[in-house]
């Protein structure tokens, strides 16, 4: 399959993701990834358009769909580790834009509508309902991270808090 195409799939397949869990209308950004660097407030792979939400909305969602997903890179510190680079772009996005990091990835045989949904730790008071939920955490140079199961996250997560604290966060 042409990944071009698997990724703008993907994309979509999050931003409706997001616009269920939120009740805001989420979209991806049709400008393309990578593609926005003359726009400074432009953000990842999805941006919500919605006209009561949109301006106030603090999060900058990036999206990976890769066939295959090696968390183990990340203890063999491998360099090239695709989980470092992914987040590491999620979160140039992020402060490029003055917004939060999440970001959504998932590999090829992961079951139809689940991912993985990851966060840093600055964001983790939003996330407490699920700490006692199956979940990792990972610690790779000055990033530590939590990932959860989206299917979790959708359950048992209040976007509001997600906003609330997300808002706090940048006014540090």
């Amino acid at each position: 399959m042409n990944s071009k195409n698997k990724g703008n799939r993907w994309e979509r397949a999050v931003a409706a993701w997001l616009t269920e869990w939120t009740g805001y209308k989420f979209e991806r950004n049709r400008a393309g990834s990578g593609s926005w660097w003359g726009n400074k407030d432009a953000g990842a792979d999805i941006t919500c358009t919605d006209e009561k939400h949109a301006h106030r909305c603090r999060l900058s969602i990036e999206c990976k769909t890769y066939k295959d997903i090696r968390f183990e890179h990340v203890l063999l510190e491998n360099k090239g580790c695709d989980i470092i680079k992914f987040w590491e772009q999620a979160c140039r996005d992020a402060n490029r834009t003055h917004k939060v990091p999440i970001l959504c990835m998932r590999y090829n045989s992961m079951p139809r509508k689940e991912f993985f949904f990851v966060v840093s730790q600055d964001m983790l008071l939003a996330f407490k309902s699920l700490l006692d939920e199956t979940h990792m955490t990972l610690k790779f140079g000055e990033h530590n991270v939590f990932i959860f199961m989206a299917s979790k996250v959708k359950a048992m997560v209040n976007y509001k808090l997600v906003h609330k604290e997300a808002k706090k966060l940048l006014r540090q």
